[in-house]
């Protein structure tokens, strides 16, 4: 790849805001299964049990993200190219090989992001957490002349967005229909396990949320 031109380290703080998004959710999960103890659905509620599942899940999930360290990740920028080093694995490109750039860049520009999408169908992330950011922007800016200019962060958060709404739509109706069913008195059977929809559409709108909220910048 050529001389090296410099290094810039990633910070850890990806790896917690994950880690916090997890906590969140089993927070949630932990308050719907307190729910299905203190609330009356005629027996419906009981289905808000299964709230145990993931609240098992991404409690552990949260524990790993938060306390144990993840591997060190840097961005190499050589001459030929750009070298990506995770827990001591790297993975190359030369600048002909960058197909498409997404560049987002921050107030003042102390900080600048973008995700860059290769030839061989790969994409790379350098967010505003990369140290001196800008300067790899910069570089692939004059470097990838040739390299297009499309929205390859904001479709991929676009999809992501679109999938989680969509789940929670989908099973927040039916868990509404259901409870409403029950508390009409009309005999539906399905009653229990269409409320326990209702953990995955909490789950869904929370996540979805999150990435609104907190999509990598």
């Amino acid at each position: 790849m050529g001389p090296l031109l410099s290094t810039h380290s990633v910070a850890g703080d990806r790896r917690r805001v994950l880690g916090l998004v997890t906590a969140v959710v089993a927070l949630v999960s932990a308050a719907m299964l307190a729910l299905s103890f203190v609330i009356d659905l005629g027996g419906a509620e009981r289905g808000l049990i299964f709230a145990v599942m993931p609240l098992l899940f991404y409690t552990g999930a949260a524990a790993v993200l938060l306390v144990k360290q993840g591997p060190p990740e840097e961005i190499e920028l050589h001459e030929d190219g750009i070298v990506h080093v995770l827990g001591g694995v790297r993975q190359s490109w030369a600048w002909d090989q960058v197909r498409a750039l997404d560049v987002a860049e921050h107030a003042g520009h102390s900080k600048a992001g973008c995700m860059i999408r290769f030839n061989d169908g790969q994409l790379l992330h350098i967010s505003g957490l990369t140290e001196n950011s800008p300067a790899i922007v910069t570089a692939l800016t004059t470097r990838c002349l040739d390299a297009r200019r499309e929205p390859v962060r904001r479709r991929h958060k676009r999809r992501g967005a679109a999938g989680l709404g969509g789940v929670a739509l989908v099973c927040g109706g039916v868990a509404t229909w259901a409870v409403v069913a029950q508390l009409s008195g009309d005999p539906f059977k399905l009653a229990r396990p269409a409320v326990a929809l209702a953990i995955p559409a909490v789950i869904s709108l929370t996540l979805l949320i999150a990435v609104l909220v907190t999509g990598r910048r």
